[in-house]
């Protein structure tokens, strides 16, 4: 398998040129190498390619150029961007910085080739309008207007918009730090000042990303000179430049390396990601990466080997079609009901099937692919007792990492889709406007009163499962029972011939297995005893069942563990 290599930009890009020379032609950059693992790449020669992407991060490349450097022992690797060798037609003055955006892409060969990986692309925000200033240094600076002057080497001017007019703010001594202040006059302070000094952060890398949850990689450089009160990471949908005002994690006051857990986020959501760190000085944030979570957590695969696809609403990551499989994840048979009779005359009908078992959604097995298979209560349980947990902690029928979910868990499914509708899933009917945001228009009945409902969709399929969970009616099978007495007058044929084979010669029970509403509903158990979820055509939400019999066939949705 192929290891990857992680780097990220420390703080942002430094000029290397000084106030009063050429306008910069090239930038430092600095990065921390990391492998898959999260851990430093120390003291290794590695190659570089640097690219300036137009636009977007997939842009046109209009610069690119190669780097051979080595890291130093805290995995720390520096370069010059601009001062690499350039691919041919490369030329790094020759971008214009005023008319675009721009995108720098970093590609790494730890071996130190010219085999490279995909890193990472970052938007370069404030960097290049210094080089957009050559456009103005290339002029004649003495044909300008009101031109700044200085007196000693050293000086530094500064525009005071009270007078319209420059001021000289004489150079400062070794180790002063000039800052604004309250007024927005620049002021050198002493050493004394130097002292008190924030922390330095970068954010190292996000994995582990799911449509809920994402882990955070961060390194504390420098904890300043007060010490760390509180560090973490930030996030924002909206915000490209996330801060504690924002959603944040708390990871506490330690120097080095940490990673923070992230929880509530929504799938398929871009979202900008930064850590930070507090001291009594201020508070400093790492460079900002950008990710967007996915809208499934892949596919998988049962014992049989059918393959389901999955798909992410709110924290919880389902499968989006029908459980088909014969085998419990162990290997163990799923038995197969051997009384599939419709009728009570008939020799079959004489059997009782066990109360674990399976059918075919309406006895057809050309329904499998598409509806997948019906099973019972005790089947779907594989002798696992009642739960009501969230999560459910059953595995079942489900295949090894997943588990059938209790009724709070379609619960949470449900105020998810419609917040608040039945925090407690106490009320036994149909509850909300969900039904067709997780139907698929497809096999439903046709209903034309309400366009919420599933079955509105052979006249208008707008607004159908936007979610992607994609629900098709399956129907169920129940079982029904009744005395015939042998020899009736009645069925005096057929009890003579078919109740005398086995054996029955007074009152005795026949057994039928019906299906109903293949095109009108669908049924799901729940791990919870007596518990399942209907959607019906006609019908806008979903019902919780409660008391239901434990032999009546349901579909099965798997939930992934969490």
């Amino acid at each position: 398998m192929q290891t990857k290599y992680y780097f990220l930009i420390i703080f942002s890009l430094f000029f290397t040129a000084s106030i009063f020379a050429q306008p910069p032609q090239k930038m430092s950059y600095q990065a921390v190498v990391r492998d898959q693992q999260n851990h430093l790449v120390t003291n290794q020669a590695i190659g570089v390619k640097i690219s300036i992407l137009k636009n977007s991060p997939l842009g046109h490349s209009v610069y690119t150029e190669t780097h051979s450097t080595t890291t130093n022992g805290s995995g720390l690797m520096t370069i010059e961007v601009g001062a690499g060798t350039p691919t041919p037609t490369s030329i790094f003055d020759s971008i214009d910085w005023s008319r675009n955006s721009y995108y720098l892409k970093s590609e790494i060969d730890i071996t130190g080739g010219t085999n490279y990986t995909l890193i990472g692309t970052q938007q370069l925000i404030t960097v290049p309008y210094a080089f957009f200033a050559k456009s103005f240094a290339e002029g004649d600076y003495n044909r300008l207007y009101n031109t700044p002057t200085g007196n000693n080497t050293g000086d530094i001017l500064y525009w005071n918009s009270n007078d319209s007019t420059w001021h000289i703010i004489s150079a400062g001594s070794e180790g002063q730090v000039l800052t604004m202040t309250a007024n927005g006059i620049p002021q050198w302070h002493t050493t004394i000042f130097n002292q008190s000094l924030p922390p330095s952060i970068i954010t190292d890398s996000v994995f582990s990303i799911t449509g809920y949850t994402m882990r955070v990689a961060a390194t504390i450089l420098d904890p300043g000179t007060t010490g760390i009160i509180a560090s973490g990471v930030c996030w924002s949908e909206t915000n490209p430049s996330p801060s504690i005002g924002n959603n944040n994690t708390t990871d506490g006051s330690g120097t080095g390396s940490f990673v923070s857990n992230v929880a509530g986020l929504k799938s398929n959501t871009r979202y900008y990601v930064r850590a930070y760190a507090t001291n009594s000085v201020g508070t400093s944030y790492g460079n900002v990466l950008v990710i967007t979570t996915p809208t499934h957590c892949g596919t998988v695969t049962d014992y049989d080997g059918n393959v389901y696809n999955t798909v992410y609403i709110g924290r919880q990551c389902w499968f989006k079609e029908n459980l088909r499989t014969t085998h419990y994840a162990d290997g163990n048979i799923v038995q197969k009901a051997p009384n599939i009779s419709l009728t009570r005359y008939a020799d079959m009908a004489h059997t009782q099937n066990g109360n674990s078992v399976w059918y075919f959604c309406n006895h057809d097995s050309t329904t499998k692919a598409d509806r997948g298979l019906l099973y019972t209560w005790h089947a779907v349980m594989k002798g696992a007792g009642s739960s009501d947990n969230n999560p459910s902690g059953i595995l079942g029928v489900c295949p090894y990492g997943w588990h059938v979910p209790s009724s709070s868990e379609w619960c949470e499914l449900e105020n998810n889709l419609n917040p608040g509708i039945d925090i407690t899933c106490s009320n036994a009917n149909f509850r909300g406007t969900m039904a067709k945001v997780l139907a698929k228009p497809k096999y439903w009945n046709s209903y034309t009163n309400n366009s919420f409902t599933p079955g509105y969709w052979h006249t208008d399929s707008t607004g159908f499962n936007t979610t992607d969970f994609s629900l098709i009616p399956a129907g169920y099978i129940y079982e029904s029972y009744g005395s015939i007495y042998n020899y009736s007058s009645y069925d005096s044929y057929y009890d003579s011939y078919y109740c005398s084979l086995h054996g029955s010669s007074s009152n005795h029970y026949h057994y039928t297995y019906t299906p109903s509403g293949l095109t009108t509903n669908a049924y799901f158990w729940t791990s919870s005893s007596g518990k399942s979820r209907q959607i019906n055509y006609s019908e806008t939400g979903i019902k919780l069942a409660i008391n239901v019999a434990l032999t009546n066939a349901y579909s099965v949705r798997c939930i992934k563990d969490y």
